[in-house]
């Protein structure tokens, strides 16, 4: 494959590749030549990231031995304009901030028409300034959800209603989290907006080409109806500048761990009545700013007056994120007896508002720690305190081990021997278990091995059952909770087991060469191409959908069963 990485101002992203081979024939003078030309076609998208003149410079090319170079190509990149039908805007939680502080970078996407695909670009993303992540979003709340392309990362949206300029729009709105990594004051340069929009439709020609017949066929089976056509959009953001500052020195904590915003801390243990060196589960909540994903709390042997009383290993359960915060779970073990409380954990950080240093403090738990009890023999026979002679007789023991004891007048004399083995059922069970577990584990290693030598030729072969069951729901209920981009999410795990692909982005373009390999015709081709187009177009609609999610999985399943009958 050609490398690219030389190409400046833009992202190049690979589409895939083709053959492209070509044979010719001549005759001359009853001689018959043949001249065979083969090639390999890459696929590539170019993003530009500013404007002007764009020059693709001679790319090197190496095979069978040979190199050779392309020409350089010169390209005219004009700013994008916006429209009255769409309009793409960003903001910043806030505009002053300090290095190491979450913010939130918003984007909002206003949609006057209907699109079918659509993607964002921002020189922001390949800056080395911010440490970029995504936050927690619940997709399960209700709401439509689409994946949007961010260059080389990707974003969820949630789809909504929202207005400007006095008009109403459908609204895409999607959020990454920015981190600033060096103090400053930096400009957010205008994200730019791709997409394909509804720009009118298209009626399908007539079959008959005859102004005569189509009077009789007018409104017929025979004549199709319209067809959409898409044209490409550009639209700009706005620019945005931020104020990124040191965090003081003075009054700094020697134990502040880096904490900014304004926090909370609550704990919980149980149980709170232990014996020296009982476990005591320790659950720090932690909860105030509203990015804790990469939040970490310091080890709990840090806090000294913890520490003093408690033994603290040093593994930790990772902290877990709820409604409510993040939860960190600790094990300790009181040390002695007679302590009284879990004392107050606290976690130093810098509060923005005020811009000083503050420790948060979680209140005091209550516990009794009791002296641990030694367990002797005479406790495991039920023996309350040693025996001692008073003169009085010997009775037994109703309880504990000692009431199992007994004299050697109970023994009874019996002969054992082989006939006795073989008519016992405990000693056919011993004589025939052995080989029957044996036969299990063989054939139970023979299955693992199997699977462990093809794994992924296990995935391919559950890859149609697996998509069948989960769209037959929506096939047979018409379910509306699963989406076209539900269903195309589907279908491309689907493809990515039975191609061995990563499935999680997987586009037609990088699924079409190696179905043409596996020998897929040309017309489940164009099926499947179709559905891609089907399912996209759904899934970035701003008005209802044409096309019913029980059609969509339907033509899925459909689509799938031609794959497995050619592959």
């Amino acid at each position: 494959k050609p490398d690219v990485t030389n190409v400046e101002g833009c992202t190049i992203d690979y589409q895939g590749g083709q053959q492209n081979s070509n044979s010719f024939i001549k005759i001359i003078n009853g001689q018959v030549s043949k001249t065979v030309q083969t090639g390999h076609v890459f696929s590539y998208r170019i993003t530009p990231t500013r404007s002007g003149s764009l020059v693709i410079p001679q790319i090197t090319v190496h095979a069978e031995g040979e190199t050779t170079a392309t020409r350089p190509v010169v390209i005219n990149v004009q700013k994008p304009v916006e429209t009255d039908d769409f309009k793409l805007r960003i903001k910043v939680s806030k505009t002053d901030c300090y290095v190491g502080e979450p913010i939130t970078l918003q984007f909002t996407w206003y949609m006057g028409k209907d699109v079918r695909s659509l993607q964002v670009m921002m020189p922001l993303f390949e800056s080395d300034a911010f440490y970029f992540a995504d936050p927690k979003i619940d997709t399960k709340d209700g709401n439509q959800y689409y994946r949007i392309p961010l260059g080389k990362s990707e974003a969820i949206g949630k789809m909504g209603k929202g207005q400007m300029d006095g008009r109403e729009y459908a609204a895409l709105t999607f959020e990454k989290i920015m981190i600033p990594k060096k103090a400053g004051k930096i400009s957010i340069q205008p994200a730019t907006g791709v997409a394909e929009a509804l720009a009118g439709y298209r009626q399908q020609k007539n079959p008959f080409g005859d102004e005569f017949f189509s009077g009789f066929f007018k409104d017929d089976f025979f004549i199709k109806g319209r067809s959409s056509v898409y044209q490409k959009v550009i639209v700009p953001s706005n620019s945005l500048a931020l104020s990124v500052s040191e965090l003081p020195v003075q009054g700094q904590p020697k134990n502040f761990a880096g904490h900014i915003g304004k926090y909370k801390i609550t704990t919980a243990a149980s149980p709170i009545e232990a014996n020296v060196g009982d476990p005591i589960t320790l659950k720090v909540i932690v909860s105030g700013p509203e990015y804790l994903e990469d939040m970490e709390f310091p080890p709990l042997d840090q806090q000294a007056n913890l520490a003093a009383d408690f033994k603290i290993p040093k593994e930790r359960a990772v902290g877990e994120l709820t409604g409510n915060g993040k939860v960190f779970t600790q094990t300790i073990r009181p040390n002695r007896p007679g302590i009284d409380q879990i004392p107050a954990i606290e976690l130093p950080y810098f509060d923005t508002g005020s811009k000083q240093y503050k420790v948060a403090k979680s209140e005091p738990i209550p516990i009794t720690v009791k002296k641990a009890k030694v367990v002797t023999a005479q406790d495991a026979e039920g023996l309350v305190s040693p025996i001692q002679s008073n003169g009085s007789s010997v009775e037994s023991l109703g309880s504990g081990i000692a009431y199992n004891y007994e004299d050697l007048g109970v023994l009874e004399k019996k002969r054992i021997g082989l006939a006795q083995w073989v008519k016992s059922p405990l000693w056919l069970c011993m004589i025939g278990f052995p080989p029957f577990v044996f036969c299990i584990l063989a054939v139970g290693m023979a299955v693992r091995k199997r699977n462990q030598s093809d794994p992924q030729g296990q995935r391919a072969r559950k890859a149609f059952s697996a998509l069948e069951k989960q769209l037959k729901p929506v096939q047979k209920f018409s379910r509306t909770d699963l989406q076209a981009d539900g269903i195309l999410e589907l279908f491309r795990k689907y493809l990515g087991d039975k191609l061995h692909m990563q499935g999680g982005a997987i586009t037609f373009n990088d699924a079409k060469e190696k179905l043409l390999q596996k020998g897929i015709d040309t017309e489940t081709m164009e099926q499947v191409k179709d559905f891609f187009e089907k399912c996209e177009a759904e899934s970035y609609a701003g008005a209802s959908g044409r096309v019913s999610s029980k059609e969509l999985a339907s033509f899925a399943i459909s689509v799938a069963k031609r794959l497995e009958k050619q592959t």
